[in-house]
């Protein structure tokens, strides 16, 4: 299908044989196929589509216009214009061809040896920030009150171990919300300890 493009700075229209090679020729190019495409487009103003067709107005033989009665006139008018010009030749034909042509490549058969590709899932865990020493290891709480203030990440990390009653695995204590940090503050101020 056939596909123009209006270049706002410079006032011109090139055609293409479609869509995808328009819009691969570059930035600030309004991409169309229809006159309703180019009035929806929000870069498309009545100012624009005026200064476009007065460009072309001397090859269709047509008088200079001052303003269209609205943007849907306008664009129609710029449309005919657009459809009689020829298309252009570009670098970017073959993307027309593109799929084609990989669907070629994959379907010979050129008996080549099969290749081992081990990948790593993008949905595996991943583990974030400063790598603990404290993995594999049980903690034990050294107190019975919990000396943290109230409404702290340090007093919830904290009150997890007083409420274990006894030793608690690094990761037991990760899962239930504790933080590396505060546990190395609390191990730092005697509150807690490793097991070894």
């Amino acid at each position: 299908m056939k596909a123009f493009a209006i270049d706002y700075h410079q006032n011109t229209i090139r055609a293409f044989t479609s869509k995808r090679v328009a819009q691969s020729m570059g930035n600030g190019l309004v991409v169309f196929t229809s006159a309703e495409e180019l009035a929806e487009n929000r870069n498309t103003t009545l100012q624009g589509i005026v200064s476009v067709f007065n460009n072309y107005a001397r090859n269709i033989n047509s008088g200079v216009v001052k303003r269209f009665s609205d943007i849907k006139t306008g664009a129609k008018r710029v449309m005919k214009v657009a459809e009689s010009l020829p298309v252009e030749e570009t670098p970017f034909e073959h993307l027309n061809g593109e799929k084609k042509m990989n669907e070629e490549i994959l379907n010979q058969d050129d008996n080549k040896a099969d290749v081992e590709v081990h990948v790593k899932s993008a949905n595996a865990p991943k583990k974030r920030g400063r790598k603990a020493g404290f993995e594999g290891k049980m903690i034990k709480c050294l107190v019975e009150k919990n000396p943290r203030r109230q409404n702290t990440h340090g007093f919830h990390s904290m009150g997890i171990l007083i409420n274990a009653g006894e030793p608690v695995s690094y990761e037991s204590y990760i899962a239930q919300g504790g933080r590396r940090q505060d546990l190395a503050w609390d191990i730092q101020k005697g509150y807690a300890g490793i097991l070894d």
